[in-house]
């Protein structure tokens, strides 16, 4: 955009400068900073034949032009001599800085006066790497010395492909350095606000997602890289040693920010909404029009393509654009039309500032120098504001919205504070029955427990009398047949193993086990076997009862009780169903995940078609006919199994008889088995 801007001031000031033939004045360098407008003399050689030793004869004297304002002779192909005279004023330093802007000189040769009276020549401009240069600065800089205070002839020859408009300033090394450390904070500045615009309106477009941020973002991208390459610093920081390289960069971003600007003024306007088929049509010009530059950048120079480009805007794309967008603009919301309104009025402003400036009308300082950015930043300020407006427009929308949704979340929060009442209300209720039934669960699971407290109380004492006579008996009769012997021995134990129940069993603690859980321990096996074939002999005729030992663990880890009371019933039944003379074997093995036992026998076995219900409760198969029996001791057998953890099945695979097979699992690991007892 500067660019652009300073092309349109030489056309306007070549016109108006006037030139006589006058000699310069004598600059008297009396401060640290010396403006050399007014005291400069120039000489155009159009057929670029003259050398040093041509202009600097005192003959050539009267070619040169003295000039009123700083030179700004527009697009020219030719060189442009320069000539002009200094007086160090006395007490000032000897060494002094000239400064050459603008930066996009290409080339440029200072001619000093040395000591002895002769020349010495030093080469800078933006062709030149930053590495031949006297100082590593963004516009070339010359360091020369002013060795008495007598006048002093100094000669700038300037070869240039762009606008000729040359600035000289002249300054002592302090005060350079004082005010470039000025412009450095500036530029930092200055980049910085366009970098937080980049991110505001990249967050806006993650948040909104309409495209107008994402393309006001990648236009304020593209002018942030512009500024880079149009004040120098491009060059200075990322390319000091390929020149060629900067050009060609900065061309190729003023290819691409054609397109970007277009694009975002159509987005901005709301182009494609009102005229679409128009919309493409511009925006694919843009394009091919981008393209078109970058190809002529990289195919013929940045130069070259420059001066064609800048031609093209100004007499051809400026006023096609603004014919075909001045009445989408003013047919735009308000916020647009003002925005447009006020930042054409700044740019404008600035464009004038600038004129004035260089015919010497106004004093140069940091605002008016710099005028041309100030209005930049003012415009992307101005745009932005104008953007946030429409985002207002969208959050009061979402915020009518929103109010509207509270009322219907209050309403609707109401009527359910409302259903919840009557809700609560159902469920205490529901809540209150479901308490009465558990009081009277409760009540009635202490009663059964005193009912079984109180039944167990009252059968010990018949228990003791039964076994105090069966004992008396035996000690009575004396000697006496072995079969009666037989049955008071059969009495005796019947009535001991009753008493084992109603102690070990019917107890309060074993009432609570299916609640609490078994009290598994390391128990020893083989005498639980030997006790269940002690309780089943009385019940046998003339059954024989085999424990093999082979290949039995020691110890597995169960409720011995339990255990106990499952190897018991196990036992029992295989006595109760079977035939007389029926052998029953018990056995046991230890496997990789836990223990096995098994009770089997070689009777009739039990029926195919039974063997699905044996574990149902209250079921008796058809051999139970003529034994006492409720039909429990398979279901609650099984219960007991599956509280300790484990299994209880029949083998169908026994050819013979029939095999009860119970499975334990291993004993765990301790921080499994304190997780368990403490569950």
């Amino acid at each position: 955009m500067p660019a652009a801007l300073r092309l349109l001031l030489s056309l306007l000031m070549w016109t108006l400068l006037t030139a006589g033939v006058a000699s310069a004045q004598v600059l008297s360098l009396d401060h640290g900073r010396e403006d050399l407008q007014g005291h400069v003399s120039v000489l155009i050689d159009a057929g670029k034949s003259l050398k040093f030793r041509d202009v600097s004869d005192p003959v050539q004297r009267p070619r040169f032009t003295h000039l009123d304002s700083d030179l700004n002779a527009g697009l020219l192909d030719a060189t442009v001599w320069l000539r002009f005279e200094v007086r160090r004023a006395p007490g000032r330093d000897q060494e002094w800085w000239l400064e050459v802007q603008p930066n996009t000189i290409e080339h440029a040769v200072l001619y000093i006066p040395d000591f002895d009276g002769s020349y010495s020549a030093r080469v800078s401009g933006s062709t030149v790497p930053f590495a031949q240069r006297d100082l590593r600065y963004r516009n070339p800089v010359f360091k020369l010395h002013v060795w008495g205070t007598r006048p002093q002839v100094l000669y700038l020859k300037i070869k240039t492909r762009g606008t000729v408009a040359p600035r000289l300033t002249l300054w002592q090394p302090a005060a350079f350095l004082e005010a470039a450390g000025r412009e450095q904070l500036a530029f930092g500045l200055y980049l910085g606000a366009y970098a937080m615009l980049v991110l505001a309106s990249f967050w806006f477009e993650l948040a909104l997602r309409d495209g107008v941020y994402r393309s006001f973002g990648v236009c304020l991208l593209t002018c942030m890289l512009l500024t880079l390459g149009d004040t120098g610093l491009l060059s200075q920081y990322v390319f000091p040693e390929q020149p060629h390289l900067a050009r060609t960069a900065f061309g190729l971003v003023i290819a691409f920010s054609l397109y970007a600007c277009v694009d975002f003024l159509l987005r901005f306007l709301g182009m494609s909404r009102r005229y679409p088929r128009l919309t493409r049509w511009y925006a694919g010009a843009a394009a091919l029009l981008s393209a078109l530059a970058a190809a002529g950048v990289l195919i013929f120079g940045y130069a070259e393509t420059m001066r064609v480009l800048s031609v093209a805007l100004t007499f051809c794309i400026a006023p096609v654009a603004f014919a075909l967008l001045v009445k989408p603009a003013l047919d735009s919301t308000q916020e647009i039309r003002y925005a447009l309104l006020v930042t054409g009025v700044l740019m404008f402003l600035s464009l004038m500032v600038q004129f004035l400036l260089r015919l010497g009308y106004i004093e140069r300082n940091w605002v008016s120098e710099y005028s041309v950015f100030i209005a930049s930043l003012l415009f992307f300020l101005i745009v932005y504001y104008a953007m946030s407006r429409r985002y207002s427009a969208l959050r009061a929308a979402k915020q009518a919205a929103q109010r509207k949704l509270l009322e219907v979340s209050q309403q609707t929060e109401l009527y359910l504070e409302q259903q919840v009442t009557m809700r609560t209300e159902d469920l205490q209720r529901a809540m209150a029955t479901v308490e009465r039934a558990l009081e009277q669960e409760r009540a009635a699971y202490a009663e059964q427990r005193q009912f079984i407290a109180t039944v167990s109380h009252e059968l010990r004492t018949p228990l003791a009398v039964i076994d105090a006579t069966a004992q008396n008996l035996e000690r009575d009769i004396g000697p006496a047949p072995g079969k009666a012997l037989a049955r008071l021995e059969k009495i005796r134990q019947a009535s001991e193993r009753l008493s084992s129940l109603f102690d070990t069993y019917l107890s309060n603690n074993r009432l609570d086990v299916l609640s609490q859980g078994p009290m598994p321990t390391d128990t020893c096996l083989q005498p639980l076997l030997e006790d269940a074939i002690a309780a089943a002999q009385p019940l046998g005729d003339r059954h024989t009862f085999i424990l093999e030992k082979e290949g039995m663990p020691p110890g597995i880890w169960s409720d011995p009780d339990l255990l106990r009371l499952v190897l018991r019933t196990l036992a029992d039944n295989a006595v109760k169903y079977t035939p007389s003379g029926t052998t029953v074997r018990l056995r046991a093995a230890t496997l990789a995940d836990g223990w096995h036992i098994d009770i089997s026998d070689d009777g009739p076995g039990i029926p195919e078609d039974e063997r699905g219900r044996i574990f149902e409760r209250y079921f008796r198969g058809r051999s139970s006919s003529g034994n006492a029996g409720s039909g429990l001791g398979l279901a609650l057998a099984r219960q007991l199994v599956e509280t300790l953890g484990g299994t209880l099945r029949l083998d169908t695979e026994s050819r013979q008889g029939a095999t009860f097979r119970i499975w334990l699992p291993g004993k765990p690991a301790a921080g499994a088995a304190n997780e368990r007892r403490g569950s």
